[in-house]
């Protein structure tokens, strides 16, 4: 094509058709930018494509991870929701004087409140989205911004998760182990994934009995509102993140949504 286009001008020349052979130059320029803006824009709407196929899997890939944290987040929301409950109740018990009454409640109850659960998100694709420069693949500017507050909202709750723990280990265990024969829990426990029982527990129940004096109750139900307290913000977390992990999801269906009518 070349050597037919520098014939044709040769042959204008040597014809001293000067005028011709300008227009047919300005001709020929003008294909050639054209032929390289085409071959911009076929490589532009290639890059496009590729684009968009990385957006459709990182997408899916998010969706998939976010889900299965929703997933996994009831469940801790619903074991979080017992533990409270139990703390009402025992503290219920206490202002009523009835702790030496009930003993098989009661043993129940402290089984339950210390039947905590720690949610642990699972944030490998975020993370990779995140810190390895993924982040401008996703078009939506919302969306990039919630998975930056999504990291930042799971490092928040770690503090409230670690006030519980702290104050249950250090304050409530220690005054329950010298009040309470805490053997007799076992007598009760059931661990809910423990699907093939595997967990031998206590069949006899301890020869040791509690009787609470009148000054332990108040310590008694302090240590317990102490527990709900700290408790308290771990479920309040747990609920935020539901709220966001949810529209997050609804967000993330609405961009693949998005992609499936183009």
């Amino acid at each position: 094509m070349i050597k037919f286009f520098r014939k044709i001008r040769q042959k204008m020349l040597a014809e001293n058709k000067f005028s011709k052979y300008l227009i047919y130059a300005i001709g020929e320029i003008v294909l050639v930018v054209i032929g390289i803006l085409l071959a911009l824009q076929i490589n532009s709407w290639n890059q496009q494509q590729n684009d968009d196929k990385k957006e459709f899997q990182l997408l899916t890939s998010l969706k998939s991870e976010f889900q299965n944290n929703l997933n996994t987040l009831n469940e801790s929301i619903e074991i979080n929701k017992k533990v409270s409950r139990s703390c009402t109740k025992l503290t219920q018990l206490i202002r009523a004087d009835s702790i030496n009454k009930v003993p098989n409640n009661v043993d129940q109850l402290l089984v339950n409140i210390g039947g905590i659960s720690s949610f642990d998100a699972r944030t490998g694709i975020s993370s990779e989205i995140v810190n390895s420069g993924k982040l401008n693949i996703l078009k939506n500017k919302d969306l990039r911004e919630r998975l930056g507050n999504w990291l930042t909202l799971i490092g928040d709750s770690q503090e409230d998760l670690l006030f519980r723990s702290d104050n249950y280990t250090m304050n409530l265990m220690p005054f329950l182990m010298k009040r309470f024969p805490l053997a007799n829990g076992d007598l009760t426990k059931k661990l809910e994934h423990d699907k093939k029982n595997y967990l031998k527990t206590y069949k006899v129940k301890s020869p040791f009995e509690y009787n609470l004096a009148k000054e332990d109750l108040m310590e008694f139900e302090n240590q317990v509102w102490h527990h709900k307290h700290n408790h308290d913000y771990v479920v309040i977390n747990e609920l935020n993140m539901k709220d966001f992990i949810v529209s997050t999801i609804e967000m993330i269906e609405e961009e693949l949504r998005k992609k499936q009518r183009v």
